[in-house]
């Protein structure tokens, strides 16, 4: 039967050998001590058991000890077992060769008991800490694991690839890019009389699904700020049909809301905009990071969004442009940008085409 205790595993052709041995290391106070006549029941007891120390005899009939050996530090989960040799053939020959393979010491018979005792006390010292090193180990990696996720979380998986590469200023320049935002009509009014508990509940649950249809759209959610909902399409990896990935989504995001109207204490509404142009993109803070993005056409999309009406998508002429003959539009609109000049803006009524485009890693149906 298996076990979790760590013991000391004799493996000896010679019977005398094998209880002399067995004699010594119980009266040193070892008490999980198990032996095999051969290397075949060696092998077998190891792929059972767990063993802090072998002691090898490397002459042996059926599987010599050399390739006993071979086999323990060829296997992954059994190589940093110590495997000190006990042998008649003091060949110089014989003994490098089983230090190469692995072994951690090389006695000759007949043993001097002094002698052996402190190389087992060295052996199983070396063991121990070996077990202390790989638990540090593998929590370090778990720890790099915990902190790798954490920061997939608030960055695009690219991003986090290039700081662990050692990049420090990530800052990028996209020539063409659609900005999303989205908006709670009437946000403060419908909250007024709600509880802490229960706002954060539900907006939770409004932007859990945003996120949803994001990752599967191949969007790049940026932030929420309050009731606001940020995201991008075409960042940080560059592609064409940014607009289409953008309108479709936006559209999803309507639908999602009013699908979630049944669930909520209090119904909600959002209103959205789109704005299509040229972006920069980067990381800001050093203990607390953030991927953002800025530019006008940051500015602008944020200006549609709140020019846009109640489960309404409202896109720039710009983004317009990209989306080809997939959707019905109502407009053009003159909206004021607040810099003295106005935007043609279209109201995206419903897709004509609904088939998901597969670059950008958008899968098709």
């Amino acid at each position: 039967m298996a076990t979790d205790l760590p013991g000391i595993l004799i493996v000896d052709d010679n019977e005398d050998n094998r209880y002399t041995l067995q004699l010594m290391l119980e009266s040193d106070g070892h008490e999980h001590i198990a032996s095999a006549a051969g290397g075949n029941e060696a092998i077998t007891l190891i792929e059972k058991e767990n063993f802090s120390l072998v002691l090898l005899d490397l002459m042996m009939p059926d599987l010599n000890g050399d390739e006993v050996l071979k086999l323990i530090k060829s296997d992954p989960d059994k190589r940093d077992i110590p495997v000190v040799m006990i042998s008649a053939d003091t060949n110089a020959d014989k003994v490098s060769q089983c230090i190469e393979l692995g072994a951690d010491d090389y006695l000759p018979k007949p043993f001097n008991p002094t002698i052996l005792r402190a190389r087992i006390a060295a052996a199983l010292r070396r063991h121990s800490l070996r077990t202390l090193e790989n638990e540090y180990l593998g929590k370090i990696e778990n720890e790099k694991r915990h902190s790798e996720n954490l920061l997939r979380n608030i960055l695009p998986a690219e991003v986090v690839t290039r700081l662990r590469n050692g990049e420090s200023n990530i800052a990028d320049h996209f020539d063409d890019a659609t900005v999303i935002f989205a908006d709670v009509v009437g946000f403060g009014k419908i909250t007024a009389r709600m509880k802490a508990y229960e706002t954060v509940a539900c907006l939770n649950q409004l932007f859990s699904e945003f996120d949803k249809l994001a990752e599967d759209a191949g969007i790049e959610k940026i932030k929420t700020i309050g009731d606001n909902y940020m995201a991008v399409a075409g960042v940080p990896t560059p592609c064409s049909n940014h607009a289409r990935m953008a309108a479709k989504f936006a559209l999803d995001m309507v639908a999602a809301t009013g699908r979630l109207r049944s669930r909520l204490p209090v119904p909600f509404s959002i209103r959205v905009g789109l704005h299509s142009g040229p972006v920069m993109a980067g990381v800001i803070g050093t203990r607390k990071f953030a991927y953002d993005v800025w530019g006008d056409t940051v500015s602008i999309a944020a200006r549609l969004e709140a020019a846009s009406q109640p489960s309404r998508v409202l896109a720039s002429a710009a983004t317009v442009k990209g989306l080809g003959s997939n959707y019905a539009f109502d407009g053009p609109h003159e909206i004021d940008n607040k810099e003295d000049r106005m935007l043609e803006a279209f109201f995206l009524s419903h897709h004509l085409d609904d088939v998901r485009h597969p670059l950008c890693g958008i899968k098709a149906p």
